[in-house]
This record gives C-alpha cells, structure tokens and sequence, in this order.
C-alpha cells in the first residue's frame, strides 16, 4: 500500500525552511523556527530537528541555539540552513539573517551542534550544500545573484572562488533568496520555491523551465525547500504562510516529485491532502 502524506507536515506551527537528512532508516528534518505571532517581522530563536521513520510521525529530538555559535545568546535571526553527512560527523550550515553563513558540527544528527568556525564561512545568506555523484560538496548561497564554491574535504573552507550561478530566469524566476539544488538523471535542477531552472552543468548556464505545483505556497517566492530521496522516491519539503500579512508564521508540506523524460518535474499534489482553508476555496 502506497504511504499517505500528511500535510502540515508537523502539527507544530512555526516550522520554516526545511532542509532534510537522511540516515539509515530514519529522515531528519531541520527546520527554522518562527515564533513572533502577530508581529510582521521573523522572530526566529533556534533551529529544530525532527525524525521520522515513515515521514508522517515525527518527534522533536533536538534544538540548535545561536549560543552555541557566533550570533551569541537571545539572538533572533536564525534564518535557514543545510544539514550535510560526511565521515562520521554532521554539519550545519546557519544563516546569521542575511549577514553571513556560518558552520556548526555534531557527532550525531541530533546534536549537540557547536560552532566549527567562531566566526562566519561566506558573507552572505541561506546556504544549499550540493554533494555531486563523486562526493565532492559545493556550497550554494546569496540573494539575487546565487553564487557557488567548492568546498574543502574539511567542510570549513572554500576550496575555490565563489562565483555567479549563470541563470535565464525568462522574467519569471524569482530574483531573491531561498535556493536549492539537486541533480536527477544527469539534470541538475536550481530551484527557488516551487519554481526551477535546469541545466547538464553544475555551474550553468541554468535555463528556467516551470513550477513544481500551483498552490501550497509553490507559486510565490517564499516557499524555501529542498528536494531529498527517501526510499528510492523523490520527495519535495517546503514551507508556506499562514498569513504573511498578519506575521511570519510559516508550516512545513511534502509531496513525492515526479520526472518526465524531457528534464521537467512535478510535485503530486493530488496525494495530498486538502487543508480547510483550501477545500473552501474549492467549494466556493
């Protein structure tokens, strides 16, 4: 019997930005951590971590504080991140709002995490690490113009420049934040929320080629996410408003992604399903 997706994907509200780890038999799930209800601003304190061995339980099995890195003690702006697995150690690339991206490090994908660095790896914000099929990691990051680095066997240093990721964005591509990157069947797959370009470099040039799914948050520019595999299927995490003119208070979603055999690829929505608010704009 297929798994049923539930959506939001945590019961807990306040969950943005994930970024998901697989270990074994288990998903990690990181997640930024909204908290400012009724204040039009993000109020964000930590980061959470959640597991789940089937994708719809999931249990809160650790926080990351800024105390623990160079942000120090009761900031707010713990703004996204990627968590990456290499030789036996966990490593968690942080946004320090839109300042800089920093690096932590763990022994186990629950933590404790602490600072790598003591002080900030790139200046700018919301890191994507890419492992390409030889296990070399890149780091993809910024605003705008998203920039690209190799990185060092260390994890802690660029192992090159940082250079401008070529992209057509065909007047349609979101010029902002909140990328992703993925590679499926030779194709690498740029992505900022639900909408993504493609190229057969890693480097580019990327060409804009659609939207992932209309709805759910896909179709904005806010909708920060990454695309993981689990148990052999491509799965899509986001996260969506619940209303951004009230607050910043965002939820999680999940949908299996399918390819086709032109490079383009969709999120199946029809396996989710529909939140109250969505089935009374459908009966309306």
């Amino acid at each position: 019997m297929a798994m049923r997706l539930t959506n939001p994907l945590i019961g807990e509200p306040g969950m943005s930005d994930p970024h998901a780890l697989v270990v074994g038999n288990a998903c990690y799930l990181f997640t930024g951590h909204d908290v400012g209800f009724g204040i039009n601003d993000w109020v964000m304190p930590d980061w959470r971590i959640y597991r789940s061995e089937d994708l719809t339980a999931w249990t809160h099995v650790g926080t990351i504080s800024p105390s623990d890195n160079y942000m120090g003690r009761g900031n707010t702006s713990c703004w996204a991140g990627d968590i990456v697995h290499r030789r036996g150690k966990f490593y968690w690339f942080f946004s320090n709002r839109k300042a800089n991206t920093g690096v932590m490090v763990a022994s186990r994908p629950e933590g404790p995490y602490a600072d790598a660095l003591g002080h900030p790896l790139v200046d700018s914000f919301d890191p994507t690490i890419f492992e390409e099929d030889d296990g070399t990691a890149y780091i993809v990051y910024g605003e705008h113009d998203y920039k690209i680095a190799r990185l060092k066997e260390s994890m802690l240093e660029l192992d090159e420049e940082p250079r401008c990721i070529s992209l057509d964005r065909k007047g349609i591509f979101p010029n902002t934040d909140k990328n992703s990157l993925h590679k499926h069947g030779g194709i690498y797959y740029l992505g900022c929320s639900g909408y993504y370009a493609t190229s057969r470099n890693l480097y580019g040039p990327y060409v804009y080629r659609g939207v992932v799914g209309r709805g759910w948050g896909l179709d904005t520019g806010f909708g920060h996410g990454d695309f993981f595999q689990w148990q052999g299927r491509w799965h899509h995490v986001w996260c969506r408003y619940r209303n951004r003119d009230h607050d910043r208070i965002r939820d999680c979603f999940i949908a299996p992604v399918r390819y086709e055999v032109d490079g383009s690829m969709q999120d199946e929505l029809d396996q989710m399903p529909l939140l109250m608010d969505e089935r009374k704009q459908r009966n309306s």
